[in-house]
């Protein structure tokens, strides 16, 4: 392999091209993080070139799907986690409910799931643009339901939940502000009338868990941050408007989003991750990502954290974007706010309860344990 990147040559319409680095460190068969997907590889200089809206965004399932194969051609599969598609078959027996939830002058008709009889109640915020479905296995695995009263609840306007009523929604983007995020989060638990439960939120979440612990600590038993950052904004602003283009298809992000599940979790899983981003309402997940990118900033309100009143865990899969940015992820949370305690979780990603369910909750089934003999 060349030292040095050559220009393209031909007439093709779409160029992938990356730093020879790249590509010897990304075309083996177990990549390091960083490596493993053509969209992770944008930091080390990988893209992939051509018209946007016509070709990039349309056929970008494709373009990810092409990485992968190039992979496997020069050095073989990945290996998977072997699991059974539904691993807790005989205990999945959530109940799913509606509510009228009023946060301030708005209500809306909110839709969430449990399961469990444990005595400590277990709350679960799903990512970006998607809903509870993310969290089917969690509810539905025998020893979290041992343990916890466990709810789950699609956020107004994602999954089965419907935008607040009393105001002309679809006149107006989904732009939600970071205390409309909150504010829902805790009006959800005060109308269900959950007393401080452990809050815990992938993605998306993960700053709620985070944000909740510094302005709402009161309300909450503990948080558990999986996959949150300490800061991203300091990278520069995201300009989430490219999903918002009407001719930006949703494929666009759910095709990068199956791209940045774990190259080894259970590939019927990581599908599952796709089709739940794929059914939900275009412009949803960019408002979400406003918030994830723009709008998160414990620089700001960091210090207020008190974690010998509420345990604060940020729990970071090794294939989660965040661990290349040490300085601004998960990593830095512990390093700034002094008791948060990070834990990596190794081989699983950015949507670990989702796509890899069992050995999250392997993984995430101890720390809960650390975490309730430690908070009261």
């Amino acid at each position: 392999m060349p030292s040095t990147l050559e220009p393209a040559h031909g007439d093709a319409q779409i160029v992938i091209k990356a730093p020879c680095t790249f590509w010897q460190k990304a075309l083996v068969r177990t990549p390091e993080r960083g490596f493993e997907s053509l969209s992770a590889g944008g930091k080390y200089g990988a893209v992939a070139e051509g018209a946007f809206h016509e070709l990039v965004a349309p056929y970008q399932g494709a373009i990810q799907r092409l990485f992968v194969v190039l992979r496997e051609t020069v050095a073989g599969k990945t290996a998977r986690f072997s699991s059974n598609p539904e691993p807790y078959r005989d205990t999945d027996n959530a109940v799913g409910r509606y509510a009228f939830v009023r946060c301030g002058d708005q209500e809306a008709r909110v839709y969430y799931e449990e399961a469990g009889s444990g005595p400590i109640t277990l709350v679960l915020q799903h990512t970006a643009g998607a809903d509870s479905r993310q969290y089917r296995h969690m509810l539905a695995n025998p020893e979290l339901q041992r343990r916890f009263r466990m709810v789950a609840w699609d956020l107004p306007y994602h999954g089965r939940s419907l935008p607040p009523t009393g105001e002309r929604w679809w006149a107006a983007p989904y732009r939600p502000s970071k205390n409309d995020l909150m504010n829902w989060s805790v009006a959800i638990c005060d109308t269900l009338g959950l007393a401080r439960p452990i809050y815990l939120g992938t993605s998306v979440g993960g700053q709620l868990a985070l944000d909740l612990a510094a302005n709402h600590a009161e309300r909450f038993r503990a948080f558990v941050a999986v996959n949150g950052w300490y800061e991203i904004v300091s990278r520069g602003p995201y300009d989430n408007d490219i999903h918002r283009h009407p001719l930006t298809t949703t494929d666009y992000f759910a095709s990068r989003i199956l791209a940045a599940t774990s190259p080894t979790a259970p590939e019927s899983s990581a599908q599952e991750v796709y089709w739940v981003y794929r059914s939900n309402v275009p412009g949803v997940y960019a408002g979400d990502n406003d918030y994830f990118m723009n709008l998160h900033d414990l620089r700001v309100d960091g210090h207020l954290i008190d974690t010998s009143k509420n345990p604060v865990y940020v729990v970071t899969g090794e294939y989660d974007g965040s661990m290349l940015f040490p300085a601004h992820g998960g990593m830095a949370v512990a390093e700034h706010i002094p008791g948060v305690v990070f834990r990596e979780l190794p081989e699983l990603g950015h949507f670990a309860p989702s796509d890899d369910p069992v050995r999250f909750c392997e993984a995430i089934i101890p720390i809960l344990d650390e975490i309730v003999s430690i908070s009261r």
